[in-house]
């Protein structure tokens, strides 16, 4: 016939605890856990409130005051705008450049043909 498995070779089942439920049926009456009792925090509440309601509520004006509007959008924005101011300042400088170079080949352009006739 087929084997008898024993009960150390099974996996240990986890045991049922009942917390709100009362179980009706007798063998599972031990399982219940005993009710817990809630712990007042009445004195703990009032307390708290006490030591608020004493503290003097001396506030200063500038602190409440809001920051503008815009403070957050200057402060992410900067790191890009100085990327930026570089990138200008390289530009500008560069487009100088090409103008003083193309005025340069301008004024050799001109003085050249007449080199050019002379030599004729």
């Amino acid at each position: 016939m087929t084997a008898i498995v024993e009960e150390s070779d099974e996996a240990p089942r986890k045991r049922l605890k009942f917390r709100s439920y009362k179980p009706t049926d007798d063998s599972l009456q031990g399982r219940q856990l005993e009710q817990a009792e809630a712990t007042s925090i009445k004195a703990t509440v009032t307390s708290i409130v006490e030591q608020a309601q004493s503290k003097p509520t001396d506030i200063d004006l500038n602190t409440l005051a809001p920051r503008k509007a815009n403070w957050d959008l200057k402060r992410d924005a900067e790191k890009k705008l100085t990327k930026l101011e570089k990138r200008t300042k390289r530009a500008m400088a560069e487009l100088i450049r090409e103008k003083l170079k193309a005025e340069k080949d301008i004024s050799i352009s001109a003085v050249a043909p007449d080199e050019a006739m002379d030599s004729d």
